[in-house]
């Protein structure tokens, strides 16, 4: 992830229409977004406007490596994901 810069959002901040919005809007423009050691997510636009999301989930604090990496190709299915991750704790499954 060299060279990207990384958007920091609260824990929460997900759940509100603003932070979907920010979200969204931090990775169409090439940014990472980063909650914590909650969760990462960086994207991967491609020409035709096809978008691959990549979310790391829980920092593992011992080893510096996230526990779980998981990909969407839908910004809602990101978003709804992440609300759930928060929510419950329950790492997402990915599509």
């Amino acid at each position: 992830m060299a060279g990207r810069i990384t958007t920091a959002m609260a824990p929460g901040q997900i759940f509100t229409d603003a932070g979907a919005d920010s979200f969204r809007s931090e990775l169409l423009s090439a940014h990472a977004v980063r909650c914590g050691n909650l969760w990462l997510a960086q994207a991967t636009i491609y020409n035709d406007g096809a978008a691959e999301i990549e979310l790391l989930c829980s920092l593992n604090p011992m080893t510096d490596q996230w526990d779980a990496g998981i990909y969407y190709y839908s910004f809602e299915r990101a978003v709804a994901a992440l609300r759930e991750y928060e929510e419950t704790g329950n790492i997402p499954e990915g599509e």
